[in-house]
């Protein structure tokens, strides 16, 4: 497999998104990673991420830190994959309202980091926001190294 510095790196984000926050997330991420493939959740082959160097998971947060119905039915998924050479990263939005943020992010971290190369998680309030542009970009930058 290519280094991920390397021009030939071949980064996945796979994003599941209702109100359209985390799609514009998923989209923002993207402009910064050019190299990467853009994809909706259900629209995902999980039998091609041998294809892949990266795997970037975004997701919006149900209730009080669930996982929605499509994000839940990935993760699992996901779970059971030989997934350890990957290098991860999950993104999501949700609202600081309620006690536990951006809970879908970390049932994905959580899992990631025991199975894969977990290499970041950022949690947006809402909508992103210019004044979040930093730190999308420091998310992108580890996946350029």
């Amino acid at each position: 497999m290519p280094a991920m510095g390397s021009m030939s790196c071949k980064i996945a984000i796979v994003y599941h998104s209702a109100g359209g926050n985390t799609k514009a997330l998923a989209e923002a991420l993207a402009a910064l990673l050019p190299e990467a493939s853009l994809y909706r959740m259900n629209e995902f082959d999980l039998r091609t991420l041998p294809d892949y160097d990266a795997l970037i998971v975004g997701t919006y947060t149900w209730g009080n830190g669930e996982l929605p119905a499509k994000s839940d039915a990935f993760y699992k998924e996901l779970e059971q994959l030989p997934i350890a050479r990957l290098k991860t990263g999950v993104f999501g939005t949700g609202e600081t309202n309620y006690n536990h943020f951006c809970g879908a992010v970390d049932h994905f971290r959580d899992m990631l980091f025991a199975k894969s190369q977990l290499l970041v998680t950022l949690k947006i309030e809402q909508m992103y926001q210019e004044s979040d542009l930093h730190r999308l970009q420091k998310f992108a930058s580890l996946f350029q190294n």
